[in-house]
């Protein structure tokens, strides 16, 4: 029975641990015995006791002696003084690095000078007898031209390793730094190189200003050739298993396109004899590319300046590959919707094909102002039937409704736009000198009759509305 009663309190013992939550809630147990007594009196006493800092705690730091503080002063004015020394080292580093570049540009411009002055020469050289310029005015060009010329000891000196006979006078370029006296008393001023027959970067703009005074120098006509008859055009099935830009020619569409080439060469070859030059644009659409590439048989090399590929005069994106019944319902939804204004999934609408071909035009202004082409030369730009009616519309202010009302034009047709074509209305300051570079061109009688819709309102363009009733064409949108 002891024994039983042992082991149960053992087992208590045992267990009571797991009381010790509630013990700690309720607190400590009262001390009792000699434990109490000492606790009171350690208690007692603690709290009789003065405060007293702990053994551990850092004293403050000491103050500095003024010697010290002195020596920290000098430093910093050291520092700063030095810190203004190392930007008065780089400031004048980099003055040396900008007069150095202005010198480098200088001789730059000397030689460009110099190679137009000798173009100038061989293009006056070879000029008509009835159009070349007299001695006098020759001599004069010139001579206005060296003048224009800096002095040799007006250009700065530059470190070279080669010898000083190599190092040519040079020439300051024409946009001059502010507060640099040495750039604005060597700014040139160059003749136009566009009447030497030379591209003038100076003028590659859209505005007004830069439109050349003497027309002359501008491309004689622009001709717009939608490509020649393709598979699409007989099956369009086609695209259901080709994709839209891989789409070739037929044997006919190489046919027309050789043709066309012959045509145009024809044409060019009476209204400027043996003088036109050729310059062709090409959309990156395969049925355009062999179109230019027949058309462009007719031409020798000397008569073609150049080809090539534009983006912006690809055909409209209708989506992928086309599954013809779903194409058919789209094109249904398109009336309802508004042709110029229906996007196609995945693909454009005609104003989104408008808007790159704002880009292209701007693009193309600005190098005809700048005189990329040159006279007596012409432009082809071998592009899509809607593509080349949207180009009309943004060339000559179209609105949405005209552009809608005109057809594509068949393949393989040229659509022509020529300059003003009287010498005399074009020469500089004449009846025509303050118009735009748009409103110089104008679609040719034969060409309007190959656009169904289009009237003799619509092949030109002005900054005034077309027509006494122009203003009322907008009062009723």
């Amino acid at each position: 029975m002891t024994r039983g009663r042992a082991r149960l309190s053992g087992d208590r013992a045992i267990q009571a641990p797991k009381n010790r939550t509630s013990e700690i809630d309720r607190g400590p147990a009262p001390l009792v015995g000699p434990e109490a007594v000492s606790s009171s009196s350690s208690s007692s006493s603690s709290s009789q006791a003065p405060d007293v800092p702990h053994a551990s705690a850092e004293p403050p730091p000491a103050p500095l002696d003024s010697s010290l503080r002195q020596e920290v002063r000098q430093l910093r004015a050291e520092l700063a003084a030095a810190l203004q020394r190392q930007d008065a080292v780089l400031g004048l580093l980099e003055q040396k690095q900008e007069q150095q570049q202005d010198a480098m540009h200088l001789l730059k411009q000397q030689s460009e000078t110099i190679r137009l002055l000798q173009h100038g020469l061989l293009h006056a050289q070879q000029q008509q007898p009835s159009e070349r310029p007299s001695a006098a005015a020759a001599a004069a060009a010139a001579a206005a031209a060296a003048t224009s010329l800096p002095d040799a000891s007006q250009a700065p000196q530059v470190a070279s390793s080669g010898p000083a006979h190599q190092r040519a006078p040079r020439r300051h370029r024409s946009t001059t730094r502010r507060g640099d006296p040495l750039a604005s008393a060597l700014k040139p001023s160059i003749a136009d190189r566009r009447t030497l027959g030379s591209y003038d970067a100076r003028y590659h703009s859209t505005n007004g200003a830069a439109t050349p005074t003497d027309h002359r120098i501008l491309p004689r006509r622009i001709v717009l050739v939608r490509h020649a008859q393709s598979k699409g055009n007989v099956d369009p099935f086609q695209y259901e298993h080709t994709p839209d830009p891989s789409v070739p020619l037929t044997a006919t569409g190489w046919q027309q396109a050789l043709d066309v080439g012959e045509k145009l060469r024809g044409m060019l070859e009476e209204a400027d004899g043996s003088q036109f030059r050729l310059f062709v644009y090409t959309s990156p659409y395969l049925r355009c590319k062999q179109t230019t590439e027949g058309l462009v048989r007719a031409f020798s090399e000397e008569q073609l300046l150049g080809v090539q590929e534009e983006v912006q005069l690809r055909e409209q994106d209708f989506g992928n590959f086309q599954d013809a019944a779903g194409k058919d319902r789209e094109k249904l939804e398109r009336l309802r919707f508004g042709r110029f204004f229906y996007r196609f999934p995945h693909g454009e609408s005609g104003a989104d094909v408008y808007d790159r071909m704002t880009i292209f035009e701007d693009h193309l202004v600005r190098d005809i102002n700048a005189g990329r082409f040159g006279p007596h030369s012409t432009l082809v730009l071998v592009t899509h039937g809607l593509a080349a009616r949207i180009f009309l519309q943004r060339w000559f202010h179209w609105t949405v409704d005209e552009f809608l009302a005109v057809y594509n034009p068949p393949n393989a047709q040229a659509i022509i736009l020529e300059r003003v074509p009287s010498d005399t209305e074009s020469r500089a300051g004449g009846p025509t000198a303050w118009i735009h570079t748009k409103a110089l061109y104008r679609m040719h009688a034969d060409s309007r009759a190959l656009l169904e819709g289009c009237t003799d309102e619509m092949c030109s363009t002005s900054w005034l509305l077309r027509g006494p009733d122009a203003a009322r064409k907008f009062s009723s949108h």
